[in-house]
């Protein structure tokens, strides 16, 4: 694609993450969640037990970053901390029950608007992304840079 402008591509995927992103954004709120406490729900229900360090590391995000978002999602009961057994000062992260159902809940909205899309426009995926895009009014300001090439 060399020669090809970049600009289409880049804006097609941030107006097709916002679309997959905000599927998830209406629901948490309603829980008085945002997005960072959704990142982190997802990644210690899909690896029970992580550490605190391992989660840290694993989503590129500073210490001083984590605790206020990991002391809401404990004290809402999303999650609980447990002492790891080989050394009691390591902290693991659980899921409880209702961190698993809320999961779950935020996965079945971005899955089937997903699985609508894929219903509607096929397997191909530039046309997925053009369908997630088109929920957003944005994107028809930049529709024409699709056939826009460099020199």
């Amino acid at each position: 694609m060399e020669g090809n402008n970049n600009d289409y591509e880049n804006l097609l995927f941030y107006f097709a993450y916002k679309t997959f992103i905000n599927t998830a954004d209406e629901i948490i709120e309603d829980y008085g969640l945002n997005r960072q406490h959704h990142r982190f729900l997802f990644f210690i229900e899909k690896v029970p037990g992580i550490t605190i360090k391992n989660l840290l590391k694993s989503m590129e995000i500073s210490k001083q970053g984590s605790h206020a978002t990991l002391k809401k999602l404990k004290d809402e009961a999303f999650i609980v901390e447990k002492q790891t057994e080989a050394d009691k000062r390591i902290k693991a992260l659980y899921p409880t029950e209702k961190g698993t159902k809320l999961v779950r809940e935020l996965n079945k909205a971005q899955n089937d608007l997903f699985r609508d899309i894929q219903k509607k426009v096929g397997n191909d995926w530039y046309a997925i992304m053009e369908e997630f895009a088109s929920y957003r009014t944005g994107f028809q300001e930049v529709k024409y840079l699709k056939g826009d090439v460099k020199d």
